[in-house]
């Protein structure tokens, strides 16, 4: 058993969510077991499947709050920061790779079991693989992270931070591929510094955005 030490309130739902996510990140997904979940959050089964129909309904929550939830969490400190475009395209790109590690810090296993990016994103890339149903979630994902760089570039343009002739489309998706890539280098290469690879990154999206 991995011990979890639960303080402070709690409800029973997010609890096993919480539970569930850890043994996940560990394990994997498919590898963890209704009673595995029952012996760690000190929960009866009835108490489980009182939230829960099955382990379905347990990874459905659960991408819903660590993966999406935890993007909109971002979102919304971006649309806070008093800074340039660069600066929050930069503040996504530094601080995604591990929302739920740096970002929420009332999610319940945040700071009780040390939890690395790695083996986050490699856990929900399993998911995506082996649970096809689970897809449209991370569809919904990607839709939601377009709209939102587009806003921060529209409003940059607006501001004269950036080139108003620019693709914003093209520019989406080169946004997006350096998020991505990044974050398949750091899990197939770990040798490579994320932060170092954020940082030349930007550089080069500096080049492509910056007025002439």
């Amino acid at each position: 058993m991995y011990s979890l030490k639960w303080g402070g309130i709690i409800n029973n739902k997010d609890k096993i969510a919480d539970v569930a996510f850890v043994l996940a990140m560990k394990n994997g997904f498919d590898k963890v077991s209704i009673k595995q979940i029952q012996e760690e959050s000190e929960l009866t089964a009835g108490s489980i499947y009182y939230y829960f129909k099955d382990k379905d309904e347990i990874l459905f929550y659960m991408v819903n709050k660590y993966l999406i939830d935890s993007f909109r969490k971002i979102k919304e400190k971006t649309l806070l920061l008093d800074g340039s475009f660069m600066e929050k395209i930069e503040y996504i790109l530094k601080h995604g790779n591990s929302p739920i590690i740096i970002e929420d810090e009332s999610l319940a296993v945040s700071d009780r079991f040390p939890l690395e990016c790695k083996e986050f994103w490699v856990m929900y890339t399993s998911i995506y693989h082996h649970h096809p149903e689970i897809r449209p979630k991370f569809c919904e994902l990607c839709e939601e992270a377009h709209d939102f760089y587009k806003k921060l570039i529209l409003e940059a343009i607006e501001k004269n931070e950036i080139r108003d002739d620019i693709d914003i489309e093209g520019l989406i998706k080169f946004i997006k591929t350096i998020f991505n890539g990044s974050l398949l280098l750091m899990v197939f290469q770990p040798n490579l510094q994320y932060q170092k690879l954020v940082e030349g990154n930007m550089e080069l999206l500096w080049e492509a955005v910056k007025r002439r």
